[in-house]
């Protein structure tokens, strides 16, 4: 079934609905301390949404508007607090410059019906404006939305459908939301659907200034679908940061989204920045992989990815210096090389040299993930000079039945390899040679619940080795005990608090 005809019949239905529950207004969520696990991180995000709930229903001034020069003039003498409303009908954008809301009164911009406003032309462009909330439109121009030199906005239950001509030069890229400018930061990104991209540009790309990358966004509970291949690179889902700033630290978060069809790069989601996460998303039949293109400390954890056989779908791919990769399932996917399940790859440059090369990996700790028949799980160093440095792979578990379950291109310069699990079946192999502490090949005793392959007792119940603090959960958000369960999941009997994401999830009409 198609989401967005679903979603357009749906909208005014749900618009009373949406009203009465005070969906996410707040212009910035409140941050979770430093290391919280994800219920806390949770609790923070539901804080700010009841805060800036309260402040919505309570605005400084309401202005009505039905026509684009209204909502131009509403633009232009916009104060904090103010809560602009488009009735239902086609609108023109404008630049929206130099306003400043509040986090107890942003300036909230939001259609009367959910999705009833559409934007048919012109462009929105958040220019030096704090405190600001974009809510419930439905975007069909054919102009990107920018968020230049801001903080704190927010743009959240839209839905993007956006009618780019295709360009004459077909190397031109239209990226559909881009946050940049500098000093911008503390940006949301949620709850919105972003479809259809047939021209070459990312869904949404974070840049910043001409040395520092816009810091502390998120990007969470979208859905992003249906993006085709392009013939050139440039493509991505998300990006955050580029070349020429990717020595600066973003810590952006990207998490609970959905990636369905997105086909257009082999990097869906691309970090070219220090100290990003990306957790709890799911990517659906989508041709390419989670890359840490460039940059240092990313962390990628808790994400379920789901080929289902389809050409070129893929994993996670590694450059760069101390990364970590856990707690993340792979089934079905049927790319290798640059798009297998985990690529560690080799490098062109090592330790210094252009900002736009692929740089080798030190250090990259990848514990307690789950491979399930994959076309090329694990490998290391398929391509470029400089294999892989100093990587550990511990309490993983493996089960294929085609090629080699683990693939060493390149002998690793210094390879660390405790308490992981391995199930060659068919025409599989183990592919490496290991002694038992370092790979066990036995049958981890995996059953078929909620759509993805869990542990039941057996040999990797209490298997984990070695001691990773930052492993506090597994795949559904049930806690590690003292004796940590090999693969991405922990047999428990706690509440599950994530489970792999469907379009309902996400997008606009998500209660999540």
């Amino acid at each position: 079934m198609n989401l967005h005809s679903v979603r357009s019949r749906s909208w005014a239905r749900r618009a009373a609905v949406t009203t009465a529950l005070g969906l996410a207004l707040a212009s910035t969520a409140v941050a979770a301390p430093a290391g919280a696990g994800p219920v806390m991180a949770a609790e923070a995000a539901a804080t700010a949404d009841a805060v800036a709930t309260a402040a919505a229903a309570d605005p400084l001034r309401t202005v009505r508007v039905s026509t684009s020069a209204q909502l131009a003039a509403a633009l232009t003498g916009a104060l904090a607090g103010d809560r602009i409303v488009l009735a239902d009908g086609e609108y023109s954008m404008v630049k929206l410059a130099d306003k400043t809301g509040t986090a107890e009164h942003p300036i909230l911009i939001e259609g009367a019906t959910l999705g009833g406003a559409v934007v048919t032309g012109g462009q929105l462009e958040v220019a030096r404006s704090h405190h600001v909330v974009v809510r419930g439109l439905a975007w069909r121009n054919a102009a990107t939305l920018k968020i230049e030199a801001s903080t704190n906005v927010r743009l959240t239950r839209n839905d993007f459908r956006l009618a780019f001509e295709p360009p004459a030069d077909p190397s031109s890229s239209r990226h559909w939301v881009s946050i940049a400018g500098e000093g911008s930061g503390d940006n949301r990104v949620d709850h919105n659907a972003f479809a259809g991209k047939t021209v070459l540009g990312n869904y949404v790309t974070v840049y910043g200034g001409a040395t520092q990358i816009s810091q502390h966004d998120r990007i969470d509970h979208n859905y992003f679908s249906d993006s085709p291949a392009q013939p050139v690179n440039g493509g991505e889902a998300i990006r955050l940061g580029v070349s020429a700033i990717s020595d600066s630290s973003s810590f952006a978060v990207v998490e609970h989204n959905l990636f369905e069809n997105c086909d257009s790069d082999p990097e869906i989601v691309s970090l070219k920045s220090d100290d990003n996460t990306v957790r709890y998303n799911t990517f659906r039949t989508s041709a390419g992989s989670v890359v840490a293109r460039r940059g240092d400390r990313n962390e990628i954890h808790g994400n379920v990815f789901l080929g289902g056989g389809k050409a070129g779908t893929g994993g996670v791919r590694l450059y760069g210096d101390d990364q970590r990769v856990h707690d993340n399932y792979f089934e079905g996917l049927a790319g290798s090389g640059y798009t297998a399940a985990l690529q560690v790859d080799g490098g062109d440059v090592d330790g210094s040299g252009s900002t736009s090369a692929h740089w080798r990996v030190h250090r990259a700790t990848i514990v307690h993930n789950t491979f399930v028949d994959n076309v090329s799980n694990i490998e290391l160093g398929a391509n470029y000079v400089y294999p892989p440095a100093d990587v550990t792979l511990a309490n993983n578990v493996v089960v294929g039945d085609t090629g080699r379950l683990f693939a060493e291109h390149k002998a690793t310069d210094g390879l660390t390899l405790a308490g992981n699990i391995a199930l060659p079946q068919g025409s599989a192999t183990l592919g490496i040679t290991a002694q038992a502490s370092q790979i066990r090949v036995v049958d981890p005793q995996l059953v078929r619940t909620g759509g993805l392959w869990r542990l039941r007792q057996g040999p990797a119940v209490d298997a984990a080795v070695g001691t990773y603090p930052f492993v506090v959960d597994d795949l559904d958000g049930q806690p590690r005990d003292q004796h940590p369960d090999v693969g991405a999941d922990e047999v428990s009997t706690a509440p599950v608090l994530r489970h792999p994401l469907n379009p309902a999830d996400v997008g606009p009409l998500s209660d999540l």
